[in-house]
C-alpha cells in the first residue's frame, strides 16, 4: 500500500505507537498479491493478541474503519485520529447497566 514511502510509513506508525503508550511489535507487510492483506493483518493481530492497530492512514483498510473495530482499536498515523473497539464499547455498556 505504501509503496516508496513504506519505510517513512512505518517510522510514522511506530513513533505513533509509542507516544500513544502502546507497546510497538510489528509492522505487517503482506506479500504482493495477497488477496486481502487487511484480513491477513487482523488474522495476525488476532492470535498475537493485540488491543489495537496501528496504521498510516486508513487507505490501508480500505476506508473501513469499522472492519477493523469488531475486534480491535485503530489508531491512524496521519491524520492522528482513534476508533474504539466496538465489543469493548458494548461491553463496558453491559457492566455499566449490570452495576
Amino acid at each position: 500500500m505504501s509503496g516508496l514511502d513504506a519505510p517513512r510509513h512505518a517510522v510514522a506508525v511506530a513513533r505513533h505507537a509509542r507516544a500513544l503508550g502502546y507497546q510497538y511489535v510489528y509492522t505487517v507487510r503482506p506479500s504482493h498479491g495477497c488477496a486481502d492483506p487487511v484480513g491477513f493483518a487482523l488474522g495476525l493481530a488476532a492470535g498475537l493478541g493485540v488491543v489495537a492497530l496501528v496504521i498510516y492512514d486508513l487507505a490501508h483498510v480500505d476506508y473501513r474503519p469499522a472492519r477493523v473495530c469488531d475486534d480491535f482499536d485503530l489508531e491512524t498515523a496521519c491524520p492522528p485520529r482513534t476508533w474504539s473497539r466496538v465489543a469493548a464499547s458494548a461491553h463496558t455498556v453491559e457492566r455499566a447497566a449490570g452495576q
